[in-house]
């Protein structure tokens, strides 16, 4: 058991949420990035540091006489797909044409900081995608779950005061602890069809850096919300999944979507969010209002503080900004990170579709988290230069192929999404720093704390759902002895193969939902090598 901490203290790979909280007290053990790269990747982009200004959006806002007011966002035409298409790379506006018939999320919301407190209005335009008539339809309240801060048995950080469906009002039922709404419908909703909900919402935000592991709050200045609203889960062949996560996984399984989000704060706030600024408001209280479109995406983030400065880079015409507390060389090594493994990435595995893509410091106690179009990286990591604070940003930008375009059950099958982007981490020091900085994260990262679980821990495979695990053990389970497995794969099916099947499971997936047979499928079929035995050995554990 000596071994067994020392080696778990070493790595800090103690996971919760999506990546990792450093233990306190402790050295990390980090790839090489001092030396210079033996294959030559283009060079990063020069960074734009920018002033910490009350923009509210990366790109220069229109006029503020052309912002939408709260009622044209809640009454959207939704045949009008133009929107949306402003938050994609012009060579993929027409990815949002195959999601005429998705979820639409249409919110207005204000932020009261010195209140810490929000009031919200939402209409959503759902249709039934499945092969089966629904009877109801449940909206998960993340918000008042422990994972967000809010322990079992305190009151609704997120509550919905009013709801009525197609007009009508409706008698809803909430379940597991307040964290999913179940809404009956009084004609089942037949495949094809639509239906239109409109709610109020109000919300608390935590100040307590304690609670959960601080990644939704208003904490030391920082607004950071996820998933501030009621959101929409994944109906599949088990129904609706609705689960309670544990704190030390993540808690969201949805379809990709589209999002029009109007936001008000106060004027001097600096405010990124997922998606695009369309369209910005001053109004005469000195609050700004600032309307977001998305392309199709999982689901929306919010940071904002008064705090923020910026740094920006241009990847072709991806706009990547980093939005950083203090230190200004920090701020410059964050965008440097999220800029080239941008760049190797879309090499690697294909293109990113949206326009921009934000690297966000929040104070969460967890290494970063993962969003659709932005990332959350630890601000107490911003005084490193490459080690944990590269891999974390690195990881999270990953994460934007495999979680964001390519999902999947998070809470069950988190190796899906987690042990593949640990290992796509490891192939962006390869094509940055070369082999010797690879095989260093495979050796110190991956390795060496699974190799030090006590033998017959080692045994437990990477294929259980998060719940399964204890904390401890998830981290080095699933991301450590995950990226084994995958390692396993490209040394069997050799690099290039490899890479053929990465593009191809982008392609085929993406912006869908995978189970893991996909992946054995799409590997198998790009190698023309059969990878059953390996799954059985790693993913399954007989």
């Amino acid at each position: 058991m000596k071994h067994r901490t020392l080696y778990i203290a070493l790595i800090a790979l103690l996971l919760v949420g999506c990546v990792w909280i450093a233990p306190r007290g402790t050295s990390t053990v980090a790839p090489t990035a001092t030396t210079s790269p033996t294959r030559a990747v283009a060079e990063a982009p020069t960074a734009t540091v920018l002033p910490p200004t009350p923009t509210a959006a990366a790109t220069e806002a229109p006029p503020p006489t052309t912002a939408p007011q709260a009622a044209s966002v809640l009454s959207p035409d939704w045949t009008d797909l133009s929107p949306y298409r402003q938050a994609m790379r012009s060579a993929y506006t027409g990815d949002v044409d195959q999601f005429a018939g998705a979820t639409r999320y249409a919110i207005d919301l204000q932020v009261d900081l010195d209140a810490a407190t929000f009031d919200g209005t939402m209409r959503v335009r759902y249709t039934n995608a499945e092969d089966v008539p629904l009877d109801q339809i449940v909206f998960r309240l993340l918000p008042n779950t422990p994972g967000y801060g809010t322990p079992e048995g305190a009151p609704a950080a997120l509550d919905v005061s009013s709801l009525t469906v197609d007009g009508a009002s409706v008698q809803t039922e909430r379940r597991l602890f307040n964290s999913a709404l179940y809404l009956p419908l009084s004609t089942p909703l037949a495949p094809g069809d639509a239906v239109e909900i409109d709610m109020a919402f109000t919300g608390t935000l935590p100040a307590d850096p304690a609670a959960g592991y601080a990644q939704y709050g208003y904490i030391d200045g920082v607004l950071a919300i996820p998933d501030f609203y009621p959101l929409i889960p994944v109906y599949d062949d088990e129904g609706w999944n609705v689960e309670l996560a544990p704190t030390y996984g993540d808690a969201t399984f949805t379809d990709s979507a589209l999002y029009l989000v109007r936001v008000t704060l106060p004027g001097d706030v600096t405010l990124a969010a997922s998606g695009v600024a369309i369209d910005r408001q001053e109004n005469d209280d000195g609050t700004v209002s600032t309307t977001f479109a998305s392309g199709p995406m999982r689901d929306f983030m919010i940071a904002a503080s008064r705090d923020y400065q910026r740094a920006q880079a241009q990847v072709d015409d991806v706009l990547v900004t980093s939005y950083y507390l203090g230190s200004t060389a920090g701020g410059e090594r964050a965008l440097d990170y999220a800029s080239s493994s941008l760049r190797i990435y879309e090499d690697l595995i294909g293109p990113y579709p949206f326009n921009e893509l934000d690297v966000v410091a929040t104070p969460t106690r967890a290494g970063g988290i993962e969003y659709p179009g932005l990332i959350v990286v630890a601000a107490n990591l911003y005084e490193q230069s490459g080690g944990f604070f590269e891999m974390a940003t690195v990881h999270e930008v990953g994460h934007q192929w495999w979680y964001s375009l390519v999902g999947n059950d998070q809470l069950d099958e988190p190796w899906l999404d987690e042990s593949f982007t640990q290992y796509t981490a490891m192939l962006y020091y390869e094509r940055r720093y070369g082999a010797d900085a690879a095989a260093n994260v495979l050796e110190n990262y991956f390795r060496a704390p699974y190799e030090h679980l006590p033998p017959q821990e080692q045994q437990i495979p990477i294929g259980l759902p998060v719940a399964d695990y204890t904390a401890d053990l998830y981290g080095v389970i699933v991301y450590d002895k995950g990226p084994l497995f995958f390692n396993q794969i490209r040394t069997q099916v050799g690099k290039e193969a490899f890479g053929q099947f990465m593009q191809s499971y982008l392609q085929k997936y993406r912006y869908g939902i995978v189970y893991p047979q996909d992946l054995v499928d799409s590997v198998e079929s790009t190698s023309g090598q059969q990878i059953d035995a390996l799954y059985q050995q790693w993913v399954v554990g007989s």
